[in-house]
């Protein structure tokens, strides 16, 4: 029943899996003294609600005693932690099904703490000579066809608008913006730009529309619309390297400010799906690492984990309790200027083709603000409380003199 697809068959003693594996190879190897089962959950016989239902058991195994135990007060802290309960007991935001999945509500608190961190983010980025933009949210489905979005991210994208089956007068169908790139490529091109006018930043507190899937659908933190602080940088192949160091440093600096001070970066190579030449990614990738260098970050290789059209430098910062969460991300691309035949006028009067950088820093709001309010526990620093104060009169008479 799966045509055209390789299967994966996991075999345990008498027990045969359908699934990639591995498992352990017995249940000998579990540790009798330091495992415990943790819950029990209802399952529908290959996920048929018609099918019998089966009850799956759920455990932890670990090497040592200890290990268990710091295990079970971690999953007690995450517990207390949790966006979700925290943002409806601070009455930040909520989800309604009349909505829809993954799009979020953001009620009057959350509201102005997702504008305290929007301003402050922006408000860095125009201090470092970045200039600010503004995008529409749909745009016709021929501009993701030049992008490459169409041919390698459909399956991430909604569904197309297929306005013109609507309507005589349209001649196009229409998509919503899974990111902002192509809209701030289309400004560049908008006048033509010589070498003085580089490095040219753009940014953008851009709202993108991504199709996840419902059971990966996690408060705060993946959602179907969300808010990206994103920016773009233009820059002459000498300027590069500046550019990645000095984004770096203001993405670190940024999230200090934020209460993260510990991170683990990744460099993002090539996924298998890509565009562009291979001696592009190449350049790409070198030129990554060395903003890593010499900025003397020690960083992991995430294989295969950049996006279509470029690698990436991927930051991802620690909370109070030691868990890492993505935000910020760098990426550098040589391909989209390529397919949006983008170019500059050097010193000597001839046309060039700039270099691309894309970032985001907080990444998205939506999930930054949910690691934000696990980091706290809600008990916000006094600068980022939607609430900062409260004063309570004691009895009628101090009412006026409270107000």
């Amino acid at each position: 029943e799966l045509p055209g697809k390789t299967v994966s068959i996991y075999k345990s003693g008498d027990f045969t899996d359908l699934c990639k594996g591995p498992h352990i190879k017995s249940t000998k190897e579990i540790n009798p003294k330091a495992f415990k089962l943790t819950k029990i959950a209802g399952a529908y016989w290959r996920g048929d609600e018609k099918n019998p239902m089966l009850t799956r058991i759920y455990g932890v195994a670990f090497s040592k005693e200890k290990q268990l135990k710091d295990y079970l007060e971690l999953q007690k802290e995450v517990q207390k932690r949790d966006h979700r309960v925290l943002g409806e007991r601070l009455n930040l935001f909520s989800i309604n099904e009349n909505i829809g999945p993954g799009l979020i509500l953001w009620h009057p608190k959350g509201a102005v703490l997702k504008r305290t961190v929007e301003n402050y983010a922006l408000e860095q980025y125009l201090k470092n000579g970045y200039q600010l933009v503004a995008t529409p949210h749909i745009a016709k489905i021929h501009l993701w066809e030049i992008s490459g979005h169409t041919g390698f991210y459909k399956e991430n994208m909604f569904p197309s608008m297929h306005l013109k089956e609507i309507s005589r007068e349209e001649k196009d169908d229409y998509q919503l913006k899974p990111m902002n790139c192509p809209f701030h490529i289309l400004i560049y091109k908008s006048k033509i730009h010589s070498y003085r006018d580089l490095p040219l930043r753009y940014t953008e507190l851009g709202t993108v529309y991504r199709y996840e899937r419902s059971g990966t659908l996690h408060g705060l933190t993946r959602v179907r619309g969300f808010t990206q602080d994103d920016a773009h940088i233009w820059c002459a192949p000498e300027q590069l390297s500046e550019e990645l160091d000095s984004t770096l440093k203001l993405a670190l600096k940024i999230l200090k400010t934020f209460g993260f001070k510990k991170y683990d970066i990744y460099l993002s190579t090539q996924p298998e799906k890509f565009v562009g030449s291979p001696k592009n990614w190449r350049k790409a990738t070198n030129a990554l690492i060395y903003a890593l260098k010499q900025n003397k970050i020690d960083y992991k290789i995430d294989k295969g984990g950049g996006v279509f059209y470029g690698p990436k430098i991927d930051i991802k910062i620690k909370d109070s309790i030691g868990r890492a969460w993505q935000c910020t991300t760098l990426q550098v691309d040589f391909n989209l200027p390529e397919r949006f035949k983008m170019t500059y006028v050097d010193k000597n009067g001839k046309k060039q083709q700039p270099i691309m950088i894309h970032r985001a820093l907080l990444g998205s709001i939506e999930r930054f603000i949910g690691v934000l309010i696990e980091h706290y526990a809600g008990a916000f620093p006094f600068w980022l409380a939607p609430e900062k104060i409260w004063i309570i009169p004691i009895g009628k008479n101090h009412i006026k003199y409270a107000k």
